[in-house]
């Protein structure tokens, strides 16, 4: 084997922590997938009613402003923004011909979006994928390989775009943080193993690996087109990255990680198998090592063996022949390194969660077969998402420890409540847990991280208002409330008579007040 030591990282700088929220373009903006409306890759399936609509979502288009100031208030220091690339490059219709031009108007409003954030303090993630795509590129896009292309020229125009009009039209700096992708293991998962998300392609392993090498090998050129764009220009060197969905299951996510980093650990191709392998194997030891705090029920057990047997599916299928276009990506780049920082997401990371005691009455649509509704009866939702905050100690410090003392970035935390667009279901979580509660608890984990060194720039809590969660409006993460019967006002109080915002928003003056905001990041 070649060097598996643990990797240098880039030389530290100080940067302010950043405490915000994250969102994404979909599911706040409103105006997809109507009529003349641009079309992304959901657009099918919202015409044919297997999903909710996203009709006018949360208005974020109209209302960014209001959103900003009250991040603002909050004493919030970062907003992560999603860059729709079906409002950029779009179309009406669900299939073309021809590539559409980019839309340069979309473009200039979404700089001066940016350019509202910054006025309000707050500093841009600008993520450039998030789940969704043109519809005229159709439904399995990362099926194929000129997707990387693409998605590259989308990339290029994008950004230089949006950066000359930051500078030249109002008078600001670039951009300083890019998400590339957001969670490609969740793209891939919940498309071809769960057929959660649309797809024309039949489900199973065999698409799982052409999506992850075009994922991958998209990442890679976007990483070098956006450092190149900095470097030609002049500008200040960018801090680019892409967030994987946290998981315990090694071959759901921490392998991406250890394979953006085999130029760094100067591992050879024809060793690939042996390096994941052994990775692997240290993971699953670190774990039972954690001895964290499960509900050791009848479902667990059930998602115990979910989780072995899984395992023992990644180690059989795994194969380096499957990443030809990710490795000769990553072996035509011009650096050596392909992310700045770890940007992570937090939820419940638990394959032995995956199950639930069965409940067939919480359904939105017609589940037309019986095993869609038996699956759908004992897989958790949203709300049976079980919160374990140690957890999210356990893998920072992990992750810091094995990938390299890399920055890490908190993009995505948080809890779902239950509450169906109508209003007819308001009911509690099974666990009882509020959101100010659920805050306290994780915030919590990232003063504790903080104090034993390990290098954290920033925490984003998903997300600032309810929206729009992959065909559903029952589902509601937000800090703000959206009561979707009145239309899109913002409420402070949700139905519980918890105020979440400003519990997030005295957590953040008492953190300031007990740490240094000014700490090393890469």
């Amino acid at each position: 084997m070649q060097n598996n030591s643990k990797l240098s990282a880039p030389p530290l700088k100080t940067e302010t922590f950043l405490w915000g929220v994250a969102t994404s373009g979909y599911q706040i903006e409103g105006g997809y997938n109507g009529e003349g409306e641009p079309k992304n890759n959901w657009a099918l399936i919202e015409q044919r009613g297997s999903v909710m609509k996203t009709g006018a979502a949360a208005e974020f288009w109209t209302r960014y402003e209001e959103d900003f100031q009250a991040c603002q208030k909050m004493g919030l220091t970062a907003f992560r923004l999603g860059l729709e690339w079906a409002r950029i490059q779009p179309s009406s219709e669900l299939s073309l011909s021809s590539t559409p031009p980019f839309d340069r108007k979309a473009l200039d409003e979404y700089a001066d979006i940016i350019a509202a954030c910054r006025r309000h303090g707050l500093e841009p993630v600008i993520t450039l994928h998030h789940f969704t795509h043109p519809a005229w590129l159709g439904l399995d896009a990362w099926l194929a390989e000129d997707t990387i292309d693409r998605f590259g020229e989308y990339v290029q125009t994008t950004v230089a775009h949006i950066n000359h009009r930051l500078i030249e039209h109002h008078q600001l700096a670039p951009i300083h943080w890019y998400i590339t992708l957001n969670e490609p293991n969740i793209l891939v998962s919940n498309t071809y193993l769960s057929g959660q998300f649309p797809t024309d392609s039949i489900l199973g392993i065999g698409s799982v690996f052409p999506a992850y090498n075009h994922l991958l090998a998209a990442h890679v050129r976007a990483y070098n087109l956006i450092h190149d764009l900095y470097e030609a220009e002049g500008w200040t060197t960018p801090r680019v990255s892409l967030n994987t969905y946290c998981s315990d299951l090694y071959w759901s996510e921490k392998v991406i990680w250890d394979l953006l980093s085999l130029r760094l650990r100067s591992i050879d191709p024809s060793n690939l198998q042996d390096y994941v392998y052994e990775n692997a194997q240290r993971m699953e030891a670190a774990l039972r090592n954690a001895n964290l705090s499960f509900r050791r029920d009848l479902p667990y057990q059930l998602g115990r063996f979910a989780h072995w047997f899984s395992n023992r599916l990644g180690r059989r299928n795994f194969d380096a022949r499957h990443l030809g276009s990710f490795l000769q990506e990553l072996e035509a780049s011009p650096r050596t390194q392909v992310f700045d920082f770890i940007g992570i997401d937090y939820y419940d990371p638990f394959i032995a969660h995956v199950f639930r005691l069965p409940s067939f009455s919480d359904f939105e649509f017609e589940t037309k077969d019986f095993r869609g509704w038996l699956m759908s009866g004992i897989t958790s939702k949203w709300w049976d998402w079980r919160s374990l905050p140690e957890g999210l100690h356990f893998f920072c410090k992990f992750y810091a420890e094995e990938i390299g003392n890399y920055p890490i970035l908190i993009a995505e935390n948080g809890m779902a409540l239950r509450r169906k667009p109508d209003n007819s279901v308001a009911s509690r979580r099974g666990d009882q847990l509020q959101r100010s509660e659920f805050l306290k608890a994780h915030v919590f984990q990232v003063e504790r991280l903080i104090k034993e060194g390990v290098p954290m720039v920033g925490y984003m809590h998903w997300s600032l208002t309810d929206n729009y969660e992959w065909g559903s409006y029952t589902p509601r993460f937000g800090l703000l409330s959206i009561d979707f019967t009145q239309g899109s006002d913002r409420m402070v109080e949700d139905h519980l008579g918890d105020r979440p915002s400003e519990t997030y928003a005295q957590l953040i003056r008492e953190m300031k007040g007990s740490l240094s905001t000014q700490i090393p990041s890469g």
